[in-house]
């Protein structure tokens, strides 16, 4: 039998659903690097622990890929997601840069298989 919060979801997703009745992902032609951007939430679940996420995807080539992008140069165009990944994190972080290193770590381990498998498609990736 389904739980409260269980048709809770189911819920929110159908409304979502009814209120977009046109949504796409859309997938544009691209260089092929792996983009990742990495989030995290500081003690934001139960038991002091934290939630790191990635969203993973392929756009355009850096300008200068030996150098990581300032702070003010506009991100590389969106592409629809390659993976998203979202976790409570097993360590106890003791500050929201803590939280952020732990989340840039798992996200790091999700990334390396997907570059290399893409390096051995024919896909070079950015150092």
């Amino acid at each position: 039998a389904p739980t409260v919060q269980t048709m809770q979801g189911i819920t929110q997703l159908l409304n979502y659903c009814a209120s977009n009745p046109h949504a796409v992902v859309r997938y544009h032609a691209s260089d092929m690097p792996l983009h990742a951007e990495s989030d995290e939430s500081y003690l934001s679940e139960t038991k002091s622990r934290s939630r790191a996420s990635g969203f993973f995807y392929l756009s355009s080539k850096p300008k200068n890929p030996a150098k990581a992008p300032a702070p003010d140069d506009p991100s590389p165009p969106l592409n629809g997601a390659v993976s998203i990944f979202s976790s409570v994190l097993r360590e106890i972080v003791s500050s929201t840069t803590g939280a952020e290193l732990a989340a840039l770590f798992h996200n790091g381990k999700e990334a390396c298989p997907m570059g290399i498998a893409l390096q051995e498609m024919g896909h070079p990736q950015p150092p």
